[in-house]
């Protein structure tokens, strides 16, 4: 079966754009992904256990992640959700509505600009399980990282389940189905939360085993009785990995009480097998290591600032060695300063005029 999956920050439609006019490949058959009128799924609700702790239930985690396809582990102590709170309390203020996206809430870039963010790419909680999932550290590179805010007063509702691309549209689901259950996967997300996360806020949800599509409707049928929404709540600090092909969607609040919802913040990072591997037949599979695609309002995706992308460290500098082609015209300049002028990624006060404002879109 050929399928069309693509992630959803390439193919937020720009103001007064007719979805139908799009490329096929971004279509992604999300139209039947909202099954249940004024639902983003069935409404079959499952329950994950406790975050296992990645230290001391390692094994434990990864025979999780093996058989569902997503595991959720506790990776931030509590000082440094405080100290990465603080950070984004700074470009809140400093971009304001900058960042604000359209179905998205906020969407920014902290990479470019913000080391202080740098050692959660690292970070020891959480690295050593994604390595062992990727077929290796030496296998993981990273391709992206984001941070997405949720707020009653100013973000949409109603995502739709999704799966994203795995491949840079290189894939075909029956390409990415002949691998044992769910690994080594082309590509892996992490979404770590930054808040306290319950039935008052948005959540990271999935559709456990659900690789095998990218239509919830065809799924309830494959998994009949085994189908359910898990949403994923937890304190904090707490890290869902997840295959990145997963169907998954940002579930509203259980609360629909507005007056009682509360805000919410995501780290969201994606890493990358690199290395062959093959397909069923023997043959040398596609899609590993791609980066991801660009667009003109989120120009700051997938860019590696110098000092990890230049970095004397060879373990750093080999996670961030994955460039997309925007990455190569910016070492040509470089890493001239104002190469990037994207508001979802500047530090400090805003500036006014910036190259790359997200008027337009390039794909």
């Amino acid at each position: 079966m050929k399928d069309n999956i693509s992630d959803p920050i390439t193919t937020i439609p720009e103001a007064g754009d007719n979805q139908d006019s799009r490329p096929s490949r971004d279509l992604s058959g999300r139209a039947g992904n909202i099954p249940v009128k004024g639902g983003q799924g069935f409404g079959i609700i499952g329950h994950h256990p406790p975050p296992f702790d990645p230290v001391n239930q390692f094994d434990e985690a990864f025979s999780f992640y093996e058989e569902h396809g997503y595991v959720v582990v506790t990776q931030l102590h509590d000082r440094e959700v405080r100290q990465l709170n603080a950070v984004c309390d700074q470009f809140h203020q400093e971009r304001g509505a900058e960042i604000d996206v359209p179905g998205q809430g906020q969407l920014f870039f902290p990479l470019l600009n913000y080391p202080e963010f740098d050692g959660t790419v690292f970070h020891t909680n959480t690295l050593p399980l994604v390595g062992r999932i990727l077929g290796g550290v030496e296998h993981a590179r990273h391709i992206e990282f984001n941070y997405r805010g949720w707020q009653p007063e100013t973000s949409d509702y109603g995502m739709a389940y999704h799966p994203d691309d795995c491949s840079g549209g290189l894939l075909t689901l029956d390409q990415r189905q002949t691998r044992q259950p769910y690994g080594p996967p082309d590509m892996l997300s992490t979404f770590t939360y930054l808040t306290d996360v319950d039935r008052t806020t948005p959540c990271f949800a999935v559709v456990p085993r659900s690789r095998r599509t990218h239509n919830i409707q065809r799924l309830r049928e494959a998994l009949g009785d085994e189908y359910c929404e898990v949403p994923i709540w937890g304190k904090a600090g707490t890290c869902c990995i997840v295959d990145r092909s997963t169907i998954h969607t940002r579930l509203d609040p259980f609360e629909k009480d507005k007056w009682k919802q509360r805000s919410r913040r995501i780290l969201h990072h994606v890493f990358a097998r690199a290395g062959e591997l093959h397909n069923e037949d023997g043959s040398l599979r596609t899609g590993n290591g791609q980066p991801l695609a660009v667009t003109d309002w989120a120009f700051s995706r997938g860019l590696i600032p110098k000092r990890l992308a230049m970095s004397e460290d060879p373990e750093v500098a080999r996670m961030f060695s994955v460039w997309p082609s925007h990455q190569q015209e910016w070492i040509a300049t470089d890493f001239a300063e104002d190469f990037v002028s994207d508001p979802k990624s500047a530090r400090g006060p805003t500036r006014g005029h910036y190259t790359h404002d997200g008027k337009k879109n390039k794909t």
